[in-house]
């Protein structure tokens, strides 16, 4: 049986095939260190287990949820919300559950783009961004985030006539892959652009707790104006260590709530109502736990930055996310230097080009490993000779 059109468009998704190559080393009794999925290696914050195990014994959790989230963990959003941001919304009309923020993101694609439509898109990014695009029958455009600009896209780059047929435009800040950040003037220009050409700004939060020396990431909702537009997705898999329980929520503009919310009904039933009862939680989860989580990647990446210097990387400390963005050595492409790192040191990498053709020429490292484990990683790159020359 032949498949659609859409899905011959697309390639495979990077993070099965960083499986896939770890499965047929570990087949092969290779002892490897994968630095390359962002999942974290702790358990889920310890009070958000306990809420679980009463969660689940409750009869009343064990029936289908509201298609829109129990309103217990929409008021817990709400209320997160308005500590974190100052941010006021309706729990009723401006926030949504989800399923995890990739189900969310994908879904609203769905709401808003037509064939002939275009989205605008960073490049590099999560790949979900432009895959969902071409299910949906639309066509990315590219924001190049380049290192001169600090990883942001510039909008007086887009030309308008790509501008006049976009339908979303979609942000991630604190950014993966690129670990840069964000501030509130750039998402004035943001806002700003997306009233002009009548496009929904789409700002991804997943990483939005994981920040360190003091710097805290804004939200696009407190620009004045930014719900005329916005919505904003947030996830508790990295903030609380809950990558596998996929639950979140999306805040921001009513309409685009409703539209999504619309795809939705017609798609998935809900998180399991105890795991919204555990996460929220989370939302009033002692500061000192998430702190304790952010003290461990900064130590983590205080390790592997040193070690990359040692190596010949010229390294500036990172403020948000537990990823580092590194270029490639010696003019190699990011597929060629992410095999070198699996064959000669064992280590597992994603190539920059999995995010874009904009992150060719760099790899991605996840910090989720302790701190020995990064140690015996750096060491493994020195035994191999691996380290940083720039082609001249």
């Amino acid at each position: 049986m032949k498949v659609s059109e859409r899905l011959e468009k697309i390639p495979p998704y990077l993070f099965a095939e960083i499986d896939r190559k770890i499965d047929e080393a570990r087949a092969k009794g290779i002892d490897i260190i994968s630095l390359g999925i962002g999942d974290p290696d702790t358990p889920t914050l310890q009070p958000v287990v306990d809420e679980m195990h009463k969660a689940i014994d409750d009869p009343k959790n064990h029936d289908y949820p509201p298609y829109n989230g129990t309103a217990q963990f929409r008021n817990g959003a709400k209320d997160w919300m308005k500590r974190r941001f100052n941010v006021d919304l309706d729990a009723d009309t401006e926030i949504l559950a989800n399923i995890g923020s990739k189900e969310a993101i994908a879904h609203v694609f769905f709401a808003y783009v037509d064939k002939g439509d275009y989205t605008l898109v960073p490049d590099p990014g999560y790949p979900v961004y432009k895959n969902a695009t071409i299910f949906a029958g639309g066509t990315p455009y590219f924001m190049p985030l380049l290192e001169e600009n600090g990883f942001l896209p510039d909008f007086d780059k887009i030309p308008e006539d790509i501008a006049k047929k976009s339908k979303i435009m979609f942000l991630n800040y604190p950014n993966n892959p690129t670990g840069a950040t964000a501030d509130l003037d750039f998402y004035k220009k943001a806002v700003t652009f997306c009233k002009k050409y009548d496009i929904l700004l789409c700002s991804d939060m997943a990483y939005s707790e994981m920040t360190y020396d003091g710097y805290k990431a804004p939200s696009v909702l407190q620009v004045e104006g930014g719900k005329d537009v916005a919505i904003e997705f947030y996830s508790h898999s990295k903030s609380y260590n809950m990558t596998g329980w996929r639950v979140g929520f999306v805040a921001g503009n009513a309409a685009a709530i409703k539209a999504l919310g619309t795809i939705k009904n017609n798609i998935d039933s809900g998180t399991f109502k105890a795991i919204q009862q555990a996460a929220t939680a989370a939302f009033t989860i002692d500061q000192s736990y998430i702190d304790k989580l952010n003290n461990m990647y900064q130590e983590r990446r205080k390790v592997m930055e040193n070690g990359l210097r040692e190596l010949g990387w010229d390294i500036k400390p990172g403020k948000a996310t537990f990823y580092i963005w590194i270029p490639t050595p010696d003019g190699m492409s990011s597929e060629e230097f992410a095999t070198l790192m699996l064959e000669k040191a064992h280590l597992v990498v994603p190539p920059g080009i999995g995010y874009g053709k904009c992150g060719e020429g760099y790899i991605r490292i996840a910090l989720t490993k302790d701190v020995e484990t990064l140690k015996k990683a750096i060491q493994r790159m020195k035994d191999a000779g691996i380290h940083y020359s720039k082609k001249q």
